[in-house]
């Protein structure tokens, strides 16, 4: 999936950035580069920005960068999350 589909509260996991030169080497310099963990914190309103966390490290980014990021969803992370039945 790419990332602008995930919700709020969602871990993935990255498996590409975004096709602008600049911001990939802007990310890369903060650490976020394939592989990673992603939390999403929050959602802006509808085409607004991700609230985004890497560990203790938080960021925001556009939608129409985050259109160009495949990531996968965390299973373990989110079932961890849940509350046991």
């Amino acid at each position: 999936m790419i990332l602008s589909q995930a919700s709020a509260g969602d871990h993935v996991t990255l498996q590409t950035l975004p096709g602008h030169p600049a911001l990939c080497q802007r990310l890369k310099a903060m650490g976020i580069k394939p592989g990673v963990r992603l939390e999403v914190i929050r959602r802006g309103r509808p085409g607004g920005i991700l609230h985004l966390a890497h560990g203790m490290f938080e960021f925001m980014l556009r939608q129409e960068h985050a259109r160009q990021m495949e990531v996968c969803a965390d299973e373990a992370a989110h079932a961890s999350s849940q509350p046991p039945a």
